[in-house]
This record gives structure tokens, C-alpha cells and sequence, in this order.
């Protein structure tokens, strides 16, 4: 409850209250019962004067026997106890018990303070009466002469009563007082925490998100004050909690657009943020990845030492570095970033397989131009040289020139339709065709090669096989070439089969031949441009057949792959889209 504000400025005013009125009750108290007191002592003083008086002719005439009734009667006049004593302290008369009974009184307080300076009292109880009785003396004297102490007494009982009486007064309206005043203080305090208290709340709203938070003025003090200001906050935090997301909103739209990977590792290599890029690098999702040490994530030791250069030395460390066994290329940027470090990772595999395709296309079409144009030059030199004129010779040399010129001629067009087909020049004529009559067709125009080759060729197509959405024409010089490859790479006695099949929306074909296949390293390759296995390279040809199957089918919205061991042979298969039933 005292963690409350409220209940201690409450609690403080109380206590402050309370002591106030608890000594302001004392103070009234003990004053009145000190002007009661002095009243009653004046009062009983010129009763015990006028007592002296009247005892003092008696006294004077020693008519000693005579005082005792006279102390009874003066008694019963005043209602107070009288007592006459001598100068000896020997009591004479006394309106309340037998004088003769009663000790001497010479040393009581009162009588004893008479006899020193004149007038005596003391408040004391009474044990003959039983009760608290005020007494006061004074001395009996005429011209100097003393003649003894004259006593009046009075109960107490009455102004104790009297007393009691005044401070339930006086304690009642106090307790009244300070119920009010209590009941105030917590309306105050209410009152002035009640602002701090929807501020406390406003607060927490904030801290959750909520941050249209606005407080009402109800005053022009320090609260209100602190109101008006706190909603001055609210209002700024919210201009820039919506700054700093649109500025996250953008970055993480980089971040999330950018092809390179990029990751943020705390002081502990662990990983604090991660981009899709380099979500798609490692391969992991982002829930897997954060909290992950970069060696864990990264897997490769090059790649972690290129980050521990940069948090020994504090600098910007760069390194090339090829992984295993996905062989990867990557080039990485680790950067101070405060207490951890900003990696930048650029995945360079395409770029290093576009420049390696690049290098090998170059080689490969200067591989196939030399030669026949190595042919010409040597054969146009040898007919220069005379052997024009050598008609046993000269038909012979312009059979050749001629077959180079049509290989030459070959190779450009290809190249050209090549050209066209990836640049989309090449409309395609889109209808429903009879996979399996463009198959049989196209096995037809090559069964003689395949006979010549000593090769067993086969076609399986399965009953009731669905039109396939393409253009024949295009379909059929697939078909063609990659038969025309498993003729030309498939030993005497080997066989080749050219199977369809449907599948869920499209029609797979396959050919499959039992030639010398492809290695490993090459498979990933055989569709690129000019591109020719070692063995495959002794075999002729101009290495574009399978780029241009390649681009074919994927115009066709279709894929096409192939599957070889070395030595066991190789699948070549394709698929194309069926005629939608709808």
C-alpha cells in the first residue's frame, strides 16, 4: 500500500494531523484543568480566610472547647471540610471527624507551606473520605500574633467530573476534526495522483504499440503541466516510432530485393539477422538461422576466418572463397558494425559459370571455324598451286570445298535460328499434335541412319495418349536431335528407345540409348552453346543441338534434362504441356 504515492501523501498528512490535534488536546486539556484548579484554590483561599477570621476571637478568649462546633457549623455552611489547627499542629476542630482521633498536623504539606510563607495547598487523597481532596491553609494572625492554621477542603470528585466532561468535548470535536481532515487528505492526494496514475497507464499503452495515447487537462499546476507534456512526447515518439518503420520498412525491401547475402552477428558470432538472399545461400530458414554461430550457419572455416580477421584487427576484412561440396564462389565483405559485424556475401557461382560459358564459347566456335576454314585455305592453296589443272584431282578438291562451305553454312544457320529462338523471334504455333505420330515421324526419317549404325531402335507409346499443346514443327526438331545425338554417340549392336508417357499435366518423352554416356563434370553443361564432351568431340557435329532442344522446350513452358553413367549410356528426357480439358 506505502508504494502508493497517494496513500503516503495520504498517510503523511494523517500523521501531521493527528499529532497536531493529539498535542493541541493536551494543551487544551491541561489548561483547563489548570484554570479549574486555580479557581477552586482561589476560591477555597477566601474561604480559609474568612475562616481565620472567624476562628481568631475564639482563639483570642481561648474558648478552645467552643471551636470544634464551630468548625462543624462553618462546614455545613460552605459544604467544605474545615479544620482549625494550632499553632502546635494540634487539630481543635474539624467539621468531618472527632478532633481528638486525628494525628498531628503540623508537618502536612499544606499546613506546613501556611506556616512558612502564609498561604499553603497540596492536592492529595484523602484516606478518612476516600477520595482526591484539594486543601488549603492559611495562618490565623492578628497584629503579628499567630494563633494557628485555619484548613478548608474540598472533594474533587465534582470537577473531575466536571473535568471528564470537557475533554469528551474536547476530544470528540478533535476526533471529529481530524476524521474531516483525514477524509480531505485522501481527497487531495486522490486528486493529485489521479493524474499520475493515467499517466502510468497512458505509459504502459505506449510501451505496447499504442501510441494515439492523450491525456485530458483538468489543471494548470504541476501535473497539468506534466500532462501537457507528456502528450507533447506522445506525440513526437509517434512521429518518430513511424520515422524509424518506414525507414525498417525500406531497408528490410533492400534488404529482401538485394541478390547478395548479407547477415548481422553479435559480439558472440551469433546470428542476429539474415536477408532472403542469404537465406536461399545456406539454405535455411530465418526462424533456423537466427541465434545460430556463424560457424554453424556457414559450415566452411575460410568463410569464419575472414570474420574473426575482422573482429581481432576491427577492420574491413574481403576474401574469395570456394565452398564444398556445393562449390560455391563467394565473395565476402566483413565489416565492424558496434559490437558485432556486418557480413556481405556475394554468391559469384553464376557469374564465374557465365564467364566460364563465355571463355568456352569462344573456344569452342573458334574450334569449329578452324577447321573447316583451315580445309578451305589449304585446299584453295593446292588448286592454286596447279592442281586446278589436274582433272583426276581438281573435282575431287571442289567436292571438299564444297562440303566445308555446307558445314560452314550449317553452322550459321544454326547459330542464327539459335539466335532467334532465344530472343523470341521464333513465334511459336500453339495446337493440339499427336506426340506420338511427331515421334514416330521423326524415328521414321533416322531408322535408316540407326540401320546403317548397327543400332536397334525402338518406340513405345502408350493407347489414348492426350494431345500435347506445342508446335510440331519445333517438337518434331527435338525429337530429331536428341535422337540424332544417341544415334551418333551409341556403339554397333547398342540400342536406342524413344518412350512417352502422361503425367498429372504433362507428357514426358524419353531417349534412351546404350552408348558411352557423359561424364559427370560435363552433365551440368551439354545444353550450353558449342559445348562438347572429350568424347563427344571426336564424334562431329556443331555442339548447338542441344541449346537449341533446350530452348525449345522451355519456350514450350516445359523441361528438359538428361541422366547418364559413363559407360551405361544416357536418358535424355523433355516435357510439354497437355491440351487443357476445359
Amino acid at each position: 500500500m506505502f508504494r502508493s504515492i497517494r496513500w503516503r501523501i495520504a498517510t503523511t498528512f494523517v500523521i501531521l494531523i493527528l499529532a497536531c490535534m493529539g498535542g493541541l488536546s493536551a494543551y487544551l486539556l491541561h489548561f483547563v484543568k489548570g484554570n479549574y484548579l486555580d479557581d477552586l484554590r482561589t476560591q477555597l483561599t477566601c474561604q480559609a480566610q474568612l475562616v481565620g477570621d472567624i476562628t481568631q476571637p475564639y482563639l483570642d478568649r481561648s474558648q478552645i472547647e467552643d471551636i470544634d462546633p464551630l468548625a462543624v457549623n462553618m462546614g455545613n455552611s460552605i459544604h467544605a471540610r474545615i479544620t482549625i489547627i494550632g499553632r502546635d499542629g494540634v487539630v481543635l476542630g474539624d467539621s468531618e471527624k472527632d478532633p481528638r482521633t486525628m494525628d498531628n498536623h503540623r508537618g502536612r504539606p499544606e499546613v506546613a507551606t501556611a506556616l512558612s510563607s502564609g498561604t499553603g495547598s497540596s492536592i492529595r487523597h484523602s484516606a478518612a473520605l476516600d477520595c482526591d481532596m484539594m486543601y488549603v491553609a492559611v495562618p490565623i494572625t492578628v497584629d503579628d500574633n499567630f494563633y494557628g492554621v485555619a484548613r478548608v477542603a474540598l472533594p474533587l470528585v465534582g470537577i473531575n467530573q466536571s473535568l471528564g466532561h470537557i475533554n469528551r468535548m474536547i476530544i470528540g470535536g478533535i476526533g471529529i476534526t481530524a476524521l474531516i481532515a483525514i477524509l480531505v487528505a485522501l481527497q487531495i492526494s486522490r486528486s493529485t495522483t489521479q493524474p499520475l496514475k493515467q499517466l502510468s497507464r497512458m505509459s504502459r499503452r505506449i510501451a505496447s504499440g499504442e501510441l494515439d495515447q492523450r491525456i485530458q487537462l483538468t489543471s494548470r499546476d504541476e501535473v497539468g503541466e506534466l500532462a501537457e507534456e507528456f502528450n507533447l512526447m506522445s506525440v513526437k515518439l509517434k512521429e518518430s516510432v513511424t520515422l524509424l518503420t518506414r525507414e525498417r520498412d525500406r531497408i528490410e525491401a533492400v534488404l529482401s530485393t538485394i541478390g547478395d547475402g548479407i547477415l548481422i552477428v553479435d559480439e558472440q558470432n551469433r546470428v542476429t539477422m539474415v536477408n532472403r538472399a542469404a537465406e536461399k545461400l545456406f539454405e535455411l530458414p530465418m526462424d533456423k538461422v537466427l541465434g545460430l554461430s556463424f560457424i554453424e550457419l556457414a559450415r566452411d572455416h575460410e568463410l569464419d576466418d575472414i570474420l574473426q580477421r575482422c573482429r581481432s584487427t576491427g577492420k574491413q576484412q574481403t576474401g574469395l572463397v570456394e565452398t564444398t561440396p556445393e562449390k560455391h564462389s563467394l565473395r565476402v565483405v566483413a565489416t565492424p558494425l558496434g559490437s558485432g559485424s556486418l557480413v556481405h556475401i556475394q554468391d559469384l557461382t553464376q557469374l564465374r559459370h557465365l564467364e566460364t560459358v563465355r571463355r568456352d564459347f569462344v573456344a569452342n566456335i573458334s574450334h569449329e571455324l578452324r577447321t573447316p576454314i583451315a580445309s578451305l585455305k589449304v585446299l584453295a592453296e593446292t588448286l592454286q598451286q596447279g592442281a586446278i589443272n589436274d582433272k583426276a584431282v581438281a573435282p575431287d578438291f571442289l567436292d571438299r570445298i564444297n562440303m566445308e562451305t555446307d558445314r560452314l553454312a550449317q553452322m550459321v544457320n544454326e547459330l542464327s535460328e539459335l539466335s532467334r529462338i532465344e530472343s523470341g523471334e521464333v513465334p511459336l504455333k500453339l495446337e493440339p499434335i499427336d506426340l506420338a505420330g511427331v515421334v514416330k515421324r521423326a524415328a521414321e526419317r533416322l531408322r535408316t541412319q540407326a540401320e546403317r549404325g548397327q543400332l536397334h531402335l525402338e518406340v513405345i507409346t502408350p493407347p489414348n495418349l492426350s494431345k500435347a499443346l506445342a508446335d510440331e514443327e519445333q517438337v518434331e526438331q527435338v525429337v530429331i536431335n536428341l535422337l540424332h545425338n544417341a544415334i551418333k554417340f551409341t556403339p554397333p549392336q547398342g540400342s536406342i528407345t524413344i518412350s512417352i508417357r502422361a503425367e498429372d499435366n504433362f507428357i514426358r518423352l524419353s531417349v534412351a540409348d546404350t552408348g558411352c554416356g557423359i561424364p559427370a563434370d560435363d552433365l551440368p553443361r551439354i545444353f550450353e552453346r558449342f559445348y562438347k564432351a572429350d568424347k563427344a568431340r571426336a564424334g562431329g557435329g556443331t555442339g548447338l543441338g542441344l541449346a537449341i532442344a533446350r530452348h525449345i522446350v522451355d519456350a514450350h513452358h516445359g523441361k528438359i534434362w538428361a541422366e547418364s553413367e559413363e559407360g551405361k549410356g544416357s536418358i535424355f528426357t523433355f516435357t510439354l504441356p497437355v491440351v487443357s480439358k476445359s
